[in-house]
């Protein structure tokens, strides 16, 4: 199966990944998941990644912290960042894209805003 890229999806919500995982498989990428902020950075560093879909409110670790690993790691500088979050204030949205997500989604997700993002996400990991 020829893919458009690897995105990563973590939310601990099983429906929200399941969701996430047809839109995007169905758009030809490829795709993997994990309930377990925890394992994202190795899950990144074992394979090429170019795009992270992100939830901020996990147990354990929030996506907030996920992304300051991610970008505080100099392998991992190419991988884009989206978050989606339930979480729409404006102080989340910010906090976000200065600590470097590329853009942000909030929930309940409109399908061909992700699409649209992903697909942004994609084209800038490439150039």
């Amino acid at each position: 199966m020829s893919t458009h890229g690897k995105i990563l999806i973590v939310d601990d919500l099983s429906t929200h990944l399941l969701l996430l995982q047809t839109i995007l498989s169905d758009e030809g990428y490829e795709t993997e998941i994990t309930d377990d902020p925890k394992t994202v950075v190795d899950i990144l560093l074992e394979k090429d990644y170019q795009v992270v879909l992100l939830d901020i409110m996990m147990p354990g670790m929030d996506g907030f912290q996920v992304l300051e690993l991610i970008k505080s790691n100099k392998k991992l500088k190419g991988v884009n960042v989206i978050i989606i979050s339930a979480k729409t204030d404006s102080w989340s949205i910010k906090n976000a894209l200065d600590k470097g997500a590329f853009d942000y989604i909030t929930k309940p997700i409109n399908i061909q805003d992700v699409r649209n993002k992903v697909k942004a996400a994609m084209i800038e990991s490439i150039l």
